[in-house]
């Protein structure tokens, strides 16, 4: 479950956790367990969802890069139309990527700034979920990471529950660095392939970890519990 943290947060400055992982590995379940733990929590799969809205700027930029098909009859971008795509063409995927990470990652700090200054840092601590942290090169911005993973074969069940078939499913997986490489570099593991509960219970202990690394260094205690 744990590594050595990278670095301690500096007292006055908010711990920035990201939570990372492979394709159906749990991230949303380690995040909403952190939600509940009164920690602010920010999801990049929604703020790119978000910025794909018609009418937003990044819409436009879509359209223009994969043209009008790629825009549903209620006049929004048709995202299940738009994953087959770029998940059966890596040149496609590649350039979705380079056209969405700066705008996720702008909104996400944007979003670090005003927690701190609204009332945030009475906590200390605040996560995002950042499913391509390491794809894109970002995992610098934080102090700590945690990898949620799962057995390859966990994760083609549930994306076959969310409607994929089989070779869908395997090529999103493979779209993605390995988990187990992810799990390599992350500070702390969450490993996935049991139940919910304990799932849920590795992500506390993590959280109780990072509280105590924290208090050690500043005398801190962001725990609301």
């Amino acid at each position: 479950m744990k590594r050595s943290p990278k670095t301690i947060p500096s007292a006055g400055r908010l711990a920035r956790i990201c939570v990372t992982g492979g394709i159906a590995c749990g991230k949303n379940l380690a995040g909403a367990t952190l939600a509940k733990l009164g920690v602010p929590v920010i999801d990049a799969d929604q703020v790119c969802h978000a910025m794909m809205q018609s009418g937003r700027p990044f819409f436009k930029r879509l359209v223009a890069a994969f043209g009008e098909g790629i825009v549903g009859s209620d006049g929004e971008i048709d995202r299940g139309f738009l994953g087959r795509r770029v998940f059966a063409d890596e040149k496609e995927l590649k350039r979705l990527n380079r056209l969405a990470h700066p705008g996720v990652m702008r909104t996400i700090e944007a979003w670090i700034v005003e927690q701190a200054g609204g009332g945030a840092g009475r906590l200390g601590i605040i996560v995002a979920l950042v499913p391509l942290v390491y794809e894109a090169e970002w995992e610098r911005a934080w102090d700590w990471i945690i990898c949620v993973g799962a057995p390859m074969s966990v994760q083609v069940e549930r994306l076959k529950l969310r409607g994929l078939t089989p070779a869908e499913a395997r090529a999103r997986i493979a779209a993605q660095w390995p988990v187990e490489e992810k799990m390599r570099r992350a500070d702390y593991v969450v490993f996935n392939g049991g139940t919910p509960d304990c799932a849920r219970r590795q992500t506390v202990r993590i959280f109780d970890d990072i509280v105590q690394h924290m208090e050690k260094k500043h005398g801190r205690n962001p725990s609301t519990r």
